[in-house]
């Protein structure tokens, strides 16, 4: 149970500190695995690999914790009952008739119309049309000036693009990671096994896995080994551990 990790923690004379520090897992989350606040962990699969790593520096076995933790889950996953929304059928009001027009007056109006249309046809004269002569040489000549200058701008933008580094990542169990792309743009995934995706970068990756055992990665075409076991957390910088 959970009383046993803040036991073996005081016998060991080691702090949340210094635990945090070693393990890389978060004071307030080293707190919660010892009160049994689970509702304070993250999600299922993060939090199953900070029970496990604790568990692990602690040298304690994780089983008895886990099915605390799988209850939790239990409890949790019944209490949310779906929300059920009502549909009510708005009745279509029927547009109003249109008011029908007098006969007299609608047989007035069509012989109106035919008659103008009989002085329109009589008043066109028939214009032969003669499309304009065109300079099919000068036009083709601009045109290729145009596009041979377009393949420039291109290929002088291609020259000046730095070349982008790809990374490829495979799931092959449930699996969190957070990643950061050139020092700015943090991402957040996870993903199912048999599930994958794709990243460009054009300088670096940073990976903070959950679940070292449960991925695959490739960088710039590059294969990595194992990463890790079941369940551990790993830090990876790309390219600087590529080797």
């Amino acid at each position: 149970m959970h009383e046993e990790f803040k036991k073996k923690r005081i016998e060991l004379n080691k702090s949340l500190e210094e635990i945090s520090e070693h393990t890389k897992i978060k004071k307030c989350c080293l707190k919660a695995i010892e009160d049994g606040n689970f509702e304070e962990l993250p999600v299922e699969v993060y939090a199953r690999s900070y029970i496990k790593t604790y568990a692990q520096y602690l040298k304690i076995d994780p089983t008895e914790i886990l099915k605390e933790y799988d209850k939790f889950l239990e409890k949790k996953q019944t209490s949310q009952k779906p929300e059920v929304v009502s549909v009510r059928e708005i009745p279509i009001k029927e547009e109003k008739k249109n008011k029908k027009v007098p006969k007299g007056v609608s047989t007035a109006l069509i012989i109106g119309a035919a008659l103008l249309l009989i002085i329109i046809l009589l008043n066109i004269e028939k214009k032969e049309y003669t499309p304009p002569s065109l300079n099919l040489q000068k036009q083709v000549t601009l045109e290729d000036a145009k596009k041979e200058s377009k393949d420039e701008q291109i290929n002088k933008k291609n020259e000046n693009m730095p070349e982008q580094k790809t990374l490829k990542i495979e799931a092959t169990d449930k699996v969190w990671m957070r990643i950061t792309i050139d020092e700015k743009e943090k991402k957040e995934f996870f993903l199912n096994p048999g599930q994958s995706l794709e990243l460009k970068a054009t300088k670096s990756f940073k990976l903070h896995i959950g679940n070292a055992g449960g991925v695959k990665i490739v960088f710039d075409n590059k294969e990595f080994e194992k990463l890790g076991e079941t369940g551990q957390v790993v830090y990876l910088n790309l390219p600087q551990d590529r080797n």
